[in-house]
């Protein structure tokens, strides 16, 4: 290498350190007037521990703001009071509401029943009315039979007519019967039966008596004939017996 070069060289060298001297000192003095400015800042915070002095308190505004709080409560507490009293009217109505519909269900269910029972006793009415017809159709027949057995002990031409209509009456009969087995079948499933009154004392809870008479081998009150029939349903009366009633000369 040339001296030339050398001295070129080492003058640049010292050319770059001053220049690094100069940047190294300006970041000294930077770091330095950091560090002062902090402490500085740390002086005029206290330390941890020191008692500090409470803040300003304005009694004024502290009473005022207890007010306000009181008449709050005091608000909050009315609203409470009548919320709980709407609550309890509520109650109170839902509860008379709730007792008057049962008490309305009950009642129409037992209207229900009502209207039920005088529809299913009117029908039955019209089925007693019917037996009572079967009952004077069976005693006919029965009579006509009887009279034809009489006509047999008389002479041969009296009792060939009865002769021959004696199957034909038979049949009648029967056919009364079974019907009447029939009408009293049906009127026991609704718990209709008859009421026995015929050699009984009078009963007027179950008989009307439409006739009286003076049968001298007969007690005072006892029923000598029966008319119609009486029936009684599930314990009361469905209609009442129409009878004759024996009364003795000079009772009372």
């Amino acid at each position: 290498m040339r001296p030339a070069d050398i001295r070129a060289t080492g003058a640049d060298g010292r050319q770059d350190g001053s220049r690094d001297r100069d940047m190294a000192g300006t970041w000294k003095e930077r770091a330095l007037d950091d560090f002062r400015r902090w402490l500085d800042e740390l002086e005029e915070i206290p330390p941890a521990g020191a008692e500090q002095e409470p803040p300003s308190c304005d009694l004024h505004d502290l009473f005022a703001e207890l007010a306000a709080l009181r008449q709050e409560v005091r608000l909050q507490n009315r609203e409470q009071s009548r919320a709980g009293r709407e609550l309890a009217n509520a109650a109170a109505s839902y509860d008379a509401i709730d007792r008057t519909t049962r008490r309305r269900d009950e009642e129409l269910a037992a209207l229900e029943r009502r209207v039920s029972r005088a529809a299913e006793d009117r029908c039955l009415l019209s089925v007693l009315d019917l037996r009572d017809a079967l009952v004077r159709g069976r005693e006919a027949a029965r009579k006509l039979r009887k009279a034809g057995k009489k006509a047999r002990r008389k002479k041969a031409l009296q009792r060939k007519p009865f002769r021959r209509l004696r199957p034909a009456i038979s049949g009648v009969v029967d056919g009364y019967e079974l019907a009447l087995r029939r009408c009293d079948r049906t009127l026991a499933q609704y718990d209709v039966h008859g009421v026995p009154a015929l050699g009984l004392r009078f009963d007027a809870r179950t008989m009307h008596a439409v006739e009286t008479r003076r049968v001298a081998d007969r007690e005072d009150g006892v029923v000598v004939d029966e008319f119609v029939g009486g029936f009684v349903r599930d314990g009361e009366v469905l209609r009442l017996a129409e009878v004759a009633v024996n009364r003795v000369q000079g009772a009372e």
